[in-house]
C-alpha cells in the first residue's frame, strides 16, 4: 500500500493524504516556521497512509473518545490506546501507515503541527552546538507531555483568532517545541549551551521603537533580534528574562495600548483602528480587545469617551 503513494511530500501538500479535510489550516497565513490544522477525524479507518515529510510531525488529541490506534513500523502494526491529551510524533522522512477505530463511533478532535525543518535543525546548531546530523527524533504513538499539549492547544487558539502577532507565536511556538523535542524525545537528548547573560536597556528601546513603528506590519522574532543584533533563539529568552513579557505578548500589550488610544482620542472607525494595529478583519481585532480588556472595542469607545 506504501507503494502507491510518493515516499516524500511537504507538509504543505501533506493535507491530500489525510484522512479528511482540514476544518482550519495556517497553509497561505504568514505562520512562518509552522503549519498548523485544525482537524476533525472520522471514528474510525480501516488504513491511511501517509507520505513522510522533511518535517518533524506532532498530532495532538484535544477531544472524543479514547480509540485504539495501530502504526505499521518495519517490524509489524503497533497499538496503543489514544485519547485527549495525546501525542503522537512523526520524525522526518517517516511513512506513515496507521489505522484506528474508537468504539463509541464519535469523531474525535486532534491539532497536527509541522516544524519546519530548516528551522528545527537551525535551533538545534544554535541552541546546543551540535552537528545537525546527530539529531535523531523519535517516532511517538500515544504519550502525555503536558508541555506539548498546552502549546498545541495555544496555537489552536490563535489559528481561531489569528492576528498580526500571531506570527511571533507561532515563531516563539516552533523554537520552545524544537527545544522540547531535542531534550526528550531525541534518540541521544541534546543539552542547551547557556544563553548571553542579558539585553541591555539600549536594545531594548531599540526593540520597542521598532514595534511601535511597525504596529500595522506583520512582525517575526527574526525582525525583532535582527534589531537587537542576536539570534532568534537567544533572543526570545533573553527578552522574556529582561521584560518578563514574550515577544508576542509584548507586541500584543503595544498593539492593545495603541488601540484604546485611538478608540478614545480619534473618530476612526473600528476596522480603521483595527488595521493600524495589525489585525486584518474587525472580528479578529474585537476578540483580541475583548479577551485584553473585558469590553469590546465599541463598549470601551462608549464608556471612556
Amino acid at each position: 500500500m506504501a507503494g502507491t503513494i510518493p515516499p516524500e511530500t511537504s507538509s504543505t501538500e501533506m493535507e491530500q493524504y489525510l484522512a479528511n479535510r482540514s476544518v482550519l489550516a495556517s497553509v497561505g497565513l504568514d505562520w512562518g516556521p509552522l503549519i498548523v490544522r485544525l482537524r476533525v477525524e472520522p471514528s474510525g479507518r480501516r488504513h491511511v497512509c501517509i507520505p513522510g515529510t522533511p518535517d518533524p510531525w506532532l498530532v495532538v488529541t484535544t477531544s472524543g473518545a479514547p480509540r485504539k490506534i495501530e502504526v505499521h513500523r518495519r517490524s509489524g502494526w503497533h497499538s496503543a490506546m489514544s485519547g485527549p491529551g495525546d501525542l503522537a510524533i512523526t520524525s522526518p522522512g517517516t511513512i506513515t501507515e496507521v489505522r484506528w477505530n474508537s468504539p463509541e463511533n464519535s469523531p474525535i478532535e486532534t491539532v497536527h503541527v509541522c516544524i519546519d525543518s530548516a528551522l528545527f535543525y537551525r535551533i538545534g546548531a544554535e541552541a546546543t552546538n551540535c552537528d545537525p546530523k546527530r539529531i535523531e527524533i523519535l517516532d511517538g504513538l500515544s504519550q502525555k507531555d503536558p508541555i506539548v499539549e498546552q502549546v498545541v492547544r495555544a496555537l489552536a487558539e490563535e489559528l481561531k483568532y489569528p492576528q498580526t502577532a500571531t506570527r511571533l507565536f507561532a515563531d516563539a511556538a516552533a523554537r520552545f517545541l524544537t527545544v522540547h523535542l531535542l531534550r526528550h524525545y531525541c534518540a541521544i537528548p541534546i543539552r542547551e549551551i547557556p544563553a548571553k547573560p542579558m539585553l541591555s536597556p539600549r536594545k531594548l528601546r531599540a526593540v520597542r521603537d521598532y514595534v511601535e513603528g511597525r504596529l500595522s506590519d506583520t512582525l517575526s522574532l527574526d525582525d525583532l533580534a535582527s534589531v537587537a543584533h542576536i539570534s532568534s533563539f537567544h533572543f526570545a529568552r533573553l527578552f522574556k528574562s529582561a521584560t518578563r513579557e514574550t515577544p508576542h505578548d509584548f507586541v500584543t500589550r503595544i498593539r492593545m495600548e495603541r488601540a484604546k488610544a485611538l478608540l478614545r482620542d480619534t473618530d476612526w472607525p473600528v476596522l480603521k483602528i483595527a488595521k493600524a494595529v495589525g489585525f486584518s478583519s474587525k472580528s479578529h481585532f474585537s476578540a483580541a480587545f475583548r479577551r485584553s480588556f473585558g469590553l469590546t472595542p465599541v463598549s470601551f469607545r462608549n464608556v471612556y469617551r
